[in-house]
Formats: C-alpha cells, sequence, structure tokens
C-alpha cells in the first residue's frame, strides 16, 4: 500500500500545526497576564564569611507592625529566639501606591505592581545578606516567609 500525500493536503497539515501551536501560546500568554505573578526574587549574600554561622537569635527591626508580626512568627517557627541580639533583621514592605507621591513619576512610571517587600541581615551593623521582591496584590505573610527561608537555606544557618 502507497501513501499518496497530495501537496494540499500536507498545507493544510501543516497550517492546522501551525494554528493549533500559536492558540496555545496566544491561551498561555493571557492566562499569564491576567494570573499575574510577583517578581523575581533579588538576593545576594554580602558577606560570604557568614555562610554556616550558627544563629539562635535574631532582633527584628521592621518598617511595620504587619513585617514585624510576619517575620516574627515565621522565625519562631523556625525555631529562633527573637530578641537583641549581634543580628538583626530589617523587614520592609513598600506599598508603590502610597508612597510614590512624585506626580512626575505617576505619569511616567509602569505600574507592574504594588509594592515591594526587602530584607536585610546585618551582624553588628555589617550587611550580610539582602533580598527583595515586587509583588501584586496585598502585601501578605508568604512573601516574607518566601524571603527569610531562601536567606536561611542560602546562608546554611545554623540553630
Amino acid at each position: 500500500m502507497r501513501w499518496n500525500f497530495s501537496k494540499t493536503s500536507m498545507k493544510i497539515f501543516k497550517s492546522n500545526l501551525y494554528d493549533f501551536g500559536m492558540r496555545n501560546i496566544f491561551f498561555l500568554s493571557l492566562l499569564l497576564f491576567f494570573l499575574g505573578c510577583d517578581g523575581e526574587v533579588f538576593k545576594k549574600i554580602e558577606d560570604k564569611s557568614k555562610i554556616g554561622a550558627k544563629i539562635d537569635t535574631i532582633e527584628i527591626a521592621a518598617s511595620d507592625s504587619f513585617s514585624y508580626k510576619a517575620s516574627e512568627s515565621f522565625l519562631k517557627e523556625q525555631g529562633f529566639l527573637v530578641d537583641k541580639s549581634d543580628y538583626k533583621l530589617r523587614v520592609e514592605h513598600r506599598d508603590y501606591a502610597k508612597t510614590c507621591n512624585n506626580p512626575l513619576s505617576k505619569t511616567s512610571s509602569d505600574y507592574n505592581y504594588d509594592g515591594l517587600v526587602a530584607i536585610t541581615l546585618f551582624y553588628k551593623n555589617e550587611k550580610v545578606y539582602t533580598s527583595f521582591r515586587d509583588f501584586r496584590g496585598d502585601v501578605n505573610k508568604e512573601l516574607f516567609i518566601d524571603l527569610i527561608d531562601a536567606m536561611v537555606e542560602d546562608l546554611k544557618i545554623k540553630k
């Protein structure tokens, strides 16, 4: 038995395959656009000598009570004592809509994100680790948890 494909049937096959792929790409793009996603996490180990350090106690300095409570509860769950310490974790979030008051910036900026969460770990006032990310929607505890969890992992902190 010999297969007989005409040029027309091959064009139809290729066209349908192309349409199927383009359709999927289009719907995937729409899905990602409407679901949205938080920004990429940026992190940097500032003092590599602190990798593997034993940290039992961390002091928290927060820009607001929500940031403090979110960080404190997670650190306590992880077995850290939150009290005065040589290690100080600065946590903050910024709401772009509330904090931006420059009219030029408001008209020329691309408001893809609603705010920023950031953490910085210090040891005796020397920067050890920095991490931050933009977010969409309302600030929530999970944004801080992700950053702090990554810090503990990146620095291989021992408790």
